[in-house]
């Protein structure tokens, strides 16, 4: 009986055995393109006659760009959370649509969050998926927590050398009426010093963009800038020195407008193309000049023409943005560049182009909480640029006052740290600056908290500036003919409601000297 028994379980086995080897080398049924597998829903008998087995892809083949998993279709887009900012703006927003076929991996599924966000007006954007009404149906739910979008990009004010006061504010509606419209305004006055020549100075700049015309990927953009201003330069004096004896200034006045589109190459790409038009009255002295230290007598060149000319351009740029968060950045990166062509052939009275790009990248530590990121930034000028065409020494030092609406607040030299050339020029037409910056997560705000976080940061830099022909022609080594020299930074910068402040040294020196 036992012998019996042995042999009819021998007979089961050698049944059994196959059936199971080929369940194991059938591969998971694919998706179909309608439909994903239910979870819940029973599982089907196995086919009689199996699919020959196909190995998997390695896993390093399952890079940012694959598309891997089921395939999905999109039933609906619940977007959550906003209040200020219309659904359908959101909507045209995202990369996808409802109806759309796509694998559960897809790009433009980790690429959404990034396009909403790149929008400014959300504190943080998150994206969940969830089953539809039929199998392979999903609904995406956008939640988005919005920000303030009255913000104030500009705050300015400081006493220098060449104006006792200056106070001024640029300040701007992101979202208007919920539409996605921006506008701004920025205002800026200064009171004259005691330099010959020199004026009250004042500008004001309005500003209008629509990123988005008609939910198409096409923006467009325009300002208007009227500049009523007192241009400071040298013409003696110890270059570290600034007295007003040694300084004389000549009044001028700017008008001009900007148009431009823009289009979304991809959600985080975008190109630009735009004209620009400006009208400039120059009172210039009579064949200026300048005695250098050594008791030489040279002419001076304010690369302006006198009486009316004008400024007639075109250019291209394009800019790609993978941060997560642009304000307080701690991953991704940020590239630009742009390119600006003035000639008579438009109109203008100034044959010159230009060419300025910058890169940033950040790289996040100890989860997030900390980063290390790299700035870089330059540019050249070609051709007889005008003078506020021309890169400042305040572009590439930042421990120097900014331009404010194209008006110069100060004749302050750099501070000569290096000790590489002393009488570094105020303008020129090679210029950049690298900057290596740490910074680290003082805290980050939840709920309905109208300061959202804080960053403490260190950083320092190398930064030059000259003019080719000074490069060409030196009567000393490169090294001592260079004008660079390195700048530090530190300081907390602060994300609120109504914008990013900085408490900064570089910040606090360009609003005193």
């Amino acid at each position: 009986m036992r012998e019996r028994l042995a042999v009819v379980v021998a007979l089961c086995a050698l049944v059994v055995q196959p059936r199971l080897a080929r369940a194991e080398e059938q591969p998971p049924e694919s998706a179909d393109p309608a439909a994903v597998p239910d979870p819940a829903a029973p599982e089907p008998p196995p086919a009689s006659d199996p699919p020959p087995a196909t190995e998997p892809p390695p896993a390093t083949e399952l890079h940012e760009d694959s598309e891997f998993g089921p395939v999905i279709l999109i039933e609906e887009i619940e977007v959550l959370g906003n209040t200020a900012t219309q659904t359908e703006l959101i909507r045209r927003t995202l990369p996808l649509s409802v109806g759309d076929v796509l694998h559960a991996s897809d790009k433009r599924l980790r690429e959404a969050r990034f396009k909403v966000l790149a929008l400014g007006y959300f504190r943080d954007v998150t994206l969940a998926m969830r089953k539809g009404s039929a199998r392979g149906q999903v609904i995406i739910e956008v939640r988005v927590i919005e920000r303030g979008t009255v913000v104030l990009n500009r705050l300015w004010f400081g006493t220098s050398n060449i104006s006792p006061y200056w106070l001024g504010a640029d300040v701007g509606e992101r979202n208007l009426l919920g539409l996605g419209i921006g506008v701004g305004i920025g205002f800026i006055f200064a009171a004259h010093g005691d330099v010959e020549g020199s004026r009250n100075q004042w500008a004001t700049e309005l500003r209008a963009s629509d990123p988005s015309l008609l939910g198409s990927r096409w923006g467009a953009n325009s300002s208007f800038t009227l500049v009523h201003g007192s241009e400071v330069y040298r013409v003696g004096g110890d270059p570290q020195d600034v007295e007003a004896k040694d300084l004389r200034a000549f009044s001028y006045r700017r008008f001009g407008a900007r148009a431009g589109v823009t289009y979304d190459v991809t959600a985080l790409s975008r190109f630009s193309a735009g004209v620009r038009a400006e009208s400039i009255v120059a009172a210039l002295p009579t064949a200026p000049t300048r005695q250098l230290p050594d008791g030489r007598t040279t002419a001076i060149d304010l690369h302006l023409e006198p009486g009316d000319s004008r400024v007639v351009t075109a250019g291209i740029g394009f800019d790609r943005d993978t941060r997560p968060d642009p304000i307080l950045p701690h991953a991704g990166g940020h590239i630009t560049v742009s390119a600006e062509l003035g000639s008579s052939l438009l109109g203008g009275s100034y044959e010159f182009a230009t060419l300025f790009g910058r890169y940033e990248h950040y790289w996040p530590l100890f989860g997030g909480k900390h980063v290390i990121g790299l700035k870089i930034a330059g540019g050249v000028v070609i051709g007889g640029a005008p003078q506020f065409d021309r890169i400042h020494i305040a572009d590439v030092d930042r421990m120097l006052t900014p331009r404010a609406l194209g008006l110069v607040l100060s004749a302050a030299a750099p501070l000569d740290i290096l000790g590489t050339r002393a009488d570094k020029p105020t303008y020129g037409d090679l210029g950049g600056a690298a900057n290596l910056e740490y910074a680290f997560q003082l805290f980050r705000g939840s709920g309905k908290n109208r300061v959202y976080g804080g960053d403490l940061f260190f950083g320092a830099g190398l930064w030059g500036l000259g003019e080719q022909a000074d490069l060409r022609a030196r009567d000393a080594g490169l090294f001592d003919a260079l004008p660079i020299d390195i700048y530090a930074d530190a300081g907390v910068r602060i994300d609120t409601d109504l914008g990013v402040f900085e408490i900064t040294i570089a910040n606090a020196l360009g609003r005193l000297r």
